[in-house]
């Protein structure tokens, strides 16, 4: 089966370098490369042009954020099969020609098994935020973001794929109307499974195939602000889907973040104890 691979850049030259190095064996006619370079300043658009003339490179003149991005190039892209992947995921050797082999199997959406840089477990999956799992989410006691290895140890249906390798169907994309613009990161996957679910189509967790992700290289690692956005997300995926009894979640969860403010002040964590703060002031 042919495939798209699209990947968004920003600000990542050299670990967007090593991204493009490793597809480039894997580079044949049956697989195009698209990257969206979102108005990065570090020379990102100069090495692709120099080291990779067959990637077929969309220069934007500002950021597009995740979904934007994504879907503007998706509609540059031709085949049945397409892969959204970040610039911080590295693929091995067998990786695509195994994903691909799941799709002639019937599989719609699917996701893959996910280490870190130095080979430990990285989880890459979960269920759909529901009231009761967003609230035992937010007080440490699971949720829609499962952390056990157990959850991710065989093939299984999921509610949600990580967005940093997500390979599905063109005609479902399309049936489902891509990313939901109305989220700029954080969360975009998680809204596109759940219209994925509701449409009728299963997605896919497949522990066989394990990809590299660094995990945050784009904000230079800093996962500080990562809280505040996925709230942000989980706000809008709420109100969008669960609207009359979100301002019950709502007091969960400042009452969650609450308890985890005094908690990290308690042991002295004051960055931490301002990441939550900083959550407060967008649910």
């Amino acid at each position: 089966m042919d495939l798209s691979i699209i990947i968004l850049s920003y600000n990542t030259k050299e670990i967007t370098n090593e991204c493009l190095k490793r597809l480039q064996a894997k580079n044949k006619k049956n697989i195009e490369v698209i990257v969206l370079d979102n108005a990065s300043s570090d020379g990102s658009v100069e090495m692709i042009k120099k080291n990779y003339p067959w990637v077929n490179l969309i220069v934007s003149k500002e950021n597009t954020g995740f979904s934007k991005g994504n879907n503007i190039a998706f509609k540059k892209s031709k085949y049945p099969v397409v892969l959204f992947m970040n610039s911080d995921v590295y693929v091995e050797d067998d990786t695509l020609e195994k994903a691909l082999g799941y799709f002639e199997n019937r599989v719609e959406v699917m996701g893959p098994g996910m280490v870190f840089e130095d080979g430990s477990f990285q989880p890459s999956a979960g269920e759909l935020p529901t009231p009761l799992n967003t609230i035992l989410w937010i007080f440490g006691l699971g949720g829609f973001h499962p952390k056990k290895k157990s959850y991710f140890e065989k093939m299984r249906q999921v509610g949600w794929i990580t967005g940093a390798f997500f390979m599905i169907k063109r005609e479902v994309y399309e049936r489902v109307g891509g990313f939901d613009e109305n989220i700029f990161m954080y969360l975009e996957e998680v809204e596109l499974c759940k219209r994925i679910t509701l449409a009728g189509f299963k997605i896919w967790y497949v522990p066989e195939i394990i990809v590299t992700h660094l995990h945050g290289a784009s904000s230079k690692f800093d996962r500080s602000p990562a809280l505040s956005k996925e709230l942000q997300g989980l706000k809008y995926y709420f109100q969008k889907y669960y609207k009359e009894i979100y301002p019950v979640v709502k007091l969960f969860l400042i009452l969650g973040l609450i308890m985890r403010i005094v908690a990290f002040s308690l042991l002295g964590k004051t960055k931490r104890a301002k990441v939550y703060m900083e959550g407060l002031a967008v649910v």
